[in-house]
């Protein structure tokens, strides 16, 4: 969807929703986050939509033991708090830094301006909002499905189709997820990431880098995918 007036994202590379969410990066303001820093807790009133120019954002909600469990993550050009639309709303979960990055955030008044003045930025965040919630649904539904080593191929492939680049090594996908972070994405001990890690890693299915991973074997991961041992 394009918006109504000519606008320019002012990012040095835009990425590709500018003309989905070009009202608010233009409008919004930018901000930078690092590892660990909380953009809104859940619970708390949503008065802010935000825009991801870079990095990566996690969003999570508390888990049994008082654990944490990661249900999605942000990349860039995607947005997340289409809740600020809607009057004496809360954040349905934590939203907060996996990766350093930058961002742009517009707050409630400010979006309900532009949905006065742009009525097709509505349609547009309903459709985020759609597609936040199905991934949400699906990504629960991942967790308690199969088993760890089926998880856990399921999350790698997810991401290498959201985010992963072809290279010559195999396709390289550039979230730095530590071992713990995976353990909280797939509901399973950190101890038995590691395990399962580590076996691939010395079958050369996949590599570790500071960056993110490399998937040097996806026909392989596939078959681990529909594990439900």
């Amino acid at each position: 969807m394009v918006c109504a007036r000519p606008m320019t994202c002012p990012c040095v590379r835009p990425c590709h929703s500018v003309d989905d969410f070009s009202p608010i990066m233009t409008t919004g303001e930018s901000f930078r986050f690092q590892r660990g820093d909380v953009i809104w807790q859940r619970g708390e009133p949503a008065n802010h939509v935000v825009v991801v120019c870079t990095g990566t954002l996690k969003l999570s909600q508390p888990g049994e033991e008082g654990r944490e469990v990661i249900v999605d993550l942000i990349h860039r050009g995607q947005m997340i708090g289409e809740e600020a639309a809607l009057p004496a709303t809360s954040y349905p979960t934590t939203l907060s830094a996996l990766a350093p990055g930058k961002a742009m955030k517009l707050s409630r008044e400010k979006l309900q301006n532009l949905l006065r003045q742009e009525p097709e930025l509505g349609m547009t965040l309903l459709q985020s909002s759609y597609r936040q919630n199905k991934m949400i649904s699906t990504r629960l539904e991942e967790m308690t499905t199969g088993s760890v080593r089926g998880r856990v191929a399921r999350l790698l492939l997810r991401l290498s189709q959201e985010v992963g680049l072809e290279d010559a090594r195999g396709r390289f996908v550039p979230v730095p997820l530590k071992r713990g972070d995976i353990a909280d994405m797939v509901a399973c001990r950190v101890e038995t990431v590691i395990r399962v890690m580590t076996e691939w890693e010395r079958e050369n299915m996949l590599e570790t880098q500071r960056e993110g991973f490399v998937l040097r074997d996806i026909p392989h991961l596939k078959q681990m995918s529909s594990d439900s041992l």
